[in-house]
């Protein structure tokens, strides 16, 4: 797609396209596919991006990667942190990552396929209060409470779910939650006083 952008070309002066195009590029090894954007100067043929192009590009890279491998978007860990009422530091501290590593995510740095499995993990209210009882010890009482508290209040949806139909055990999981992660061991060690020996789920519905 070919279109007359309404400012100059800053190489001539003249007339500029902006293109877009099919394009792959390697990301951690991997051929991601995705649609790129660049500008076309008419008169001279040279074509270009500028900072804001370029971010728009890396973020369709990162968001193709992220829909290849079911990795939460950065809005995901926003909105799931916002649900918990904590702040991203706490929220490090609680899944075992390195300091503000969870902001990082929030603000677009793409995570490895095995923390992306524990962060999806993570938005179960079930399983994310077991992951704060196991940080207890890096709270003090005050902020383990309310954070608690925050973590009981998300499950209130899924306790009246378990109510309504008699299930025992109920966990509430995203729909976009691939099945193959339904069953799986999470291994997570941090240098941080944080420490999870091994999570291991089975679901049954």
């Amino acid at each position: 797609m070919n279109v007359i952008v309404d400012k100059p070309s800053p190489i001539t002066g003249g007339p500029l396209q902006l293109r877009k195009e099919r394009s792959e590029v390697t990301f951690r090894g991997e051929t991601i596919s995705y649609e790129k954007s660049y500008y076309h100067c008419v008169d001279s043929g040279l074509e270009f991006v500028d900072d804001e192009l370029e971010k728009k590009n890396l973020r369709l890279i990162y968001d193709a990667y992220r829909e290849k491998h079911s990795i939460p978007s950065p809005e995901d860990l926003k909105g799931m942190r916002e649900k918990y009422g904590i702040p991203s530091s706490a929220m490090s501290i609680i899944l075992g990552l390195g300091e503000n590593q969870y902001g990082l995510y929030e603000e677009g740095v793409v995570p490895t396929s095995s923390v992306a499995k524990l962060l999806t993990l993570a938005m179960n209210p079930s399983i994310m209060r077991s992951m704060l009882e196991g940080a207890r010890a890096s709270f003090s009482e005050k902020q383990y409470a309310k954070y608690f508290k925050s973590i009981e209040l998300a499950l209130l949806p899924a306790k009246y779910e378990m109510e309504r139909t008699g299930v025992k055990e109920f966990l509430l999981f995203p729909n976009n939650v691939p099945s193959r992660w339904i069953d799986c061991k999470i291994k997570v060690s941090s240098s941080r006083k944080t420490h999870y020996d091994e999570y291991a789920y089975a679901f049954a519905y």
